[in-house]
């Protein structure tokens, strides 16, 4: 009897939190990260190649989990990531489309740039879809050429992008990044 009387107490309560839930997860920004261009200036002897895509693909991987956990979000893909696309590798009207068609919000993409063997460098930009317009555009520096430098670079990224999209939602009318984005 007790079992039963616990059972009904999770349907009444399922049957109160769902429909938040869902509400929650259809007004959610969706957002897509692709892929990050990767270079290397450092003069370093040793070929890295190989790890450098593995640190890119950790970096896209945490900074997507990151903004996943923002409650006004939800990371979705796009057909050409299952190509590896990456912005420098795709015209600028088949990545809008292609956005587009997916229900994408917001297009996050950027490069890393390795200096020398202890610095790195980068950008990441937001791209809002629908608008064609950049919402979010930063330059970021980080030290270390190991995985932990790359997630903790991610982790700032996604940090940031997150305030710069709540605050982009409650910007009064006119306050908005005016740029254009990707042609």
């Amino acid at each position: 009897m007790e079992s039963i009387n616990r059972f009904r107490a999770a349907v009444v309560m399922a049957s109160i939190v769902m429909p938040g839930s869902i509400a929650a997860a259809i007004d959610a920004e969706r957002v897509a990260v692709i892929n990050f261009d990767y270079s290397d200036s450092s003069g370093e002897p040793e070929d890295q190649t190989a790890e450098h895509a593995a640190r890119l693909v950790l970096f896209r991987e945490t900074l997507e989990a990151d903004l996943e956990k923002v409650a006004s979000m939800a990371t979705t893909t796009i057909p050409c990531m299952a190509n590896g696309c990456r912005v420098s590798m795709i015209r600028a009207d088949d990545l809008l489309q292609e956005s587009r068609a997916a229900g994408v919000g917001l297009l996050v993409f950027g490069g890393v740039h390795k200096m020398s063997t202890l610095v790195e460098g980068g950008r990441v930009m937001v791209l809002d879809v629908a608008e064609n317009r950049f919402v979010f555009d930063r330059v970021m520096s980080f030290r270390g050429d190991d995985d932990e430098a790359f997630v903790r670079a991610a982790r700032l990224s996604a940090r940031d992008i997150a305030g710069t999209v709540l605050r982009r939602n409650r910007a009064p009318e006119g306050r908005l990044e005016t740029r254009k984005g990707i042609r």
